[in-house]
């Protein structure tokens, strides 16, 4: 009886196995990015995510930094501008609907939606990221502008930052949230109002955002509170040690045990402070004031959140948004701390009714997409520097006219 040859294995060529490895290291590294971020993507997290040895990895790329480029380069870019462009064109058309997709990766975002934000949100640490993305976002403001040359630049702007900043907040903000869809449609049709475009004013003074000052009731809790945010500010919360943390604050780290358990306990006093402080000089602060004063104090602030001489602040909120998406702990933190902030919505409405409030929350929510999203971006490029930021001074204005401050007018609540 004649024997059986074995069925032979078709042969893989060498060009094939590299490109299967290559696409296996690229699936690694976008989920770690995804869900930890730049500072989070050590070559050998990325080999045993993998599934493989360190060899392949130590033999295509130095560092982490490289791998975040080489994946920004190849996918993200394209995907960045692919959301926001989506954006814009839900912004340019009158009778547009959000589309599903842009709605869910505002929400919801997908692991190349989120990894292609995280990247941007971090750039500014990165020599060789910061130099390309900041090439490819003036490029993409350029082409917004001319996608729509009738419309004031401030206003394009927003088509940036509101979809940046919702990526960025999305695992901060109270799953009691509401969705998206009727204020992204209120506001652009506001946005699309030219009597909304052509105001004009003095630019006041920029808003002057400075660093939090932790009030807890314990003095050393205080300083190394600060301490936490100072240096989380710098080289982001992964990095942020014990001992960096020791030298701010000039005493050793140990004697920190005496007020507080973990560098996690301090950041979440950390977020406490951080967003009682965006809700206290961007949101509350404007609930009384009339048209003129409120647009001017909308211009100041845009001013200030991207004034240089703010950039400690604006590092620290965009730090501090960023590790709220590596770690639940602290997302937590978030959503409680918001959650608190908004409460006034509620109260002076005098009802939990959501149909009444709503309009309101979901405003508020908006504004500190846009703030997070303006922060982020201006830490990369100086495209919107020379703005006049009136036109959105004036729709921020009549938005919170129309979802807030009339119905409480009407009962006599303000």
């Amino acid at each position: 009886m004649a024997k059986t040859r074995e069925t032979a294995r078709p042969k893989v060529s060498r060009a094939q196995k590299t490109r299967e490895v290559q696409e296996a290291i690229t699936a690694s590294a976008l989920a770690l990015l995804a869900a930890n971020g730049v500072d989070g993507l050590a070559l050998t997290k990325i080999a045993a995510h993998a599934g493989m040895s360190n060899g392949p990895l130590y033999g295509r790329y130095d560092s982490a930094e490289d791998v975040a480029l080489e994946l920004w380069e190849s996918t993200l870019s394209d995907h960045y501008r692919k959301l926001i462009l989506a954006f814009d064109e839900f912004a340019s058309s009158p009778d547009a609907e959000p589309s599903e997709w842009l709605l869910s990766e505002l929400t919801k975002p997908s692991t190349l939606t989120a990894a292609a934000v995280e990247v941007v949100a971090v750039a500014r640490r990165l020599p060789l990221l910061a130099d390309t993305i900041r090439s490819d976002i003036d490029s993409l403001f350029a082409k917004i502008c001319e996608n729509s040359p009738f419309l004031p630049p401030a206003l394009a702007t927003v088509r940036m930052t509101i979809p940046t900043g919702a990526v960025l907040t999305s695992r901060m903000v109270p799953k009691s949230r509401p969705p998206w869809r009727n204020i992204l449609i209120r506001i652009r049709d506001a946005a699309l109002n030219p009597q909304n475009w052509d105001l004009s004013i003095a630019s006041p003074e920029p808003t002057q955002l400075e660093m939090p000052v932790p009030a807890t009731g314990d003095a050393g809790l205080d300083e190394f509170v600060a301490a936490v945010m100072a240096v989380v500010s710098k080289v982001g919360f992964e990095k942020t040690t014990a001992h960096r943390v020791a030298r701010a604050a000039g005493h050793s780290f140990s004697s920190a045990y005496t007020h507080v358990g973990t560098k996690d306990e301090l950041m979440h006093t950390a977020i406490s402070q951080m967003i009682d402080q965006i809700w206290r000089t961007g949101t509350t602060a404007f609930v009384n004031l009339e048209r003129d004063s409120y647009i001017r104090s909308v211009v100041a602030l845009q001013r200030g959140l991207i004034a240089e001489e703010n950039r400690p602040l604006r590092q620290l909120r965009v730090e501090t948004t960023v590790a709220t998406r590596h770690h639940q702990d602290l997302a937590a933190a978030g959503q409680k701390r918001i959650a608190q902030a908004l409460s006034w919505i509620p109260e002076m409405f005098g009802t939990k009714d959501t149909a009444v409030i709503e309009p309101s929350t979901s405003f508020w929510y908006l504004t500190n997409a846009h703030g997070i999203g303006m922060v982020s971006l201006s830490l990369l490029t100086n495209c919107f520097s020379e703005i006049n930021w009136a036109p959105i001074g004036e729709i921020a204005n009549q938005i919170a006219n129309e979802t807030t401050l009339a119905p409480l007018r009407e009962l006599g609540k303000i």
